[in-house]
């Protein structure tokens, strides 16, 4: 017999408030179900990278698509990310996903994953300085139990 669960609430963010008329992030994508994400160390949880500036989400996605071509592989993204200059023209393998900061939030918690929000790139003579932050999320039980029941349960 099946049993319905309520779908699960949102999660909780620390502290972070969303602004009323939203808050926006891009995400890069190899494809719908693979996103551009970072391990920070070697102890830390995944984490999705969300671009607040449109332009800076282009850019990183252009240096990556720059690597690819050069490389012949994706950069690793355990540790330290060092990328070439980006190429001219627009993206060829990858794509920009706008996010309401809201949903964006859902996804990572659905996923497990925590996220490095992006709030601006600055030029230096060394490369680039980002200005962000690392955000975990978190969701009351009821939420995972049922998450977790789509991911390993199959309906007979």
């Amino acid at each position: 017999m099946a049993t319905i669960a309520a779908p699960p609430r949102r999660p909780l963010g620390r502290s972070i408030q969303t602004r009323r008329g939203g808050k926006f992030y891009w995400t890069i994508h190899t494809h719908p179900n693979n996103a551009f994400s970072v391990r920070v160390n070697e102890n830390s949880k995944t984490a999705l990278v969300g671009f607040k500036n449109v332009d800076h989400a282009i850019l990183i996605g252009k240096m990556i698509e720059t690597h690819y071509l050069v490389q012949n592989e994706w950069p690793s993204t355990d540790g330290q990310l060092i990328l070439p200059a980006p190429h001219d023209g627009d993206l060829n393998f990858l794509f920009l996903q706008k996010w309401d900061f809201a949903e964006l939030k859902v996804e990572c918690t659905k996923n497990f994953l925590s996220m490095v929000a992006i709030d601006n790139l600055e030029t230096t003579k060394q490369g680039f300085n980002f200005d962000g932050k690392i955000l975990s999320f978190e969701a009351p039980l009821e939420f995972y139990v049922v998450r977790l029941a789509e991911l390993f349960l199959k309906e007979d």
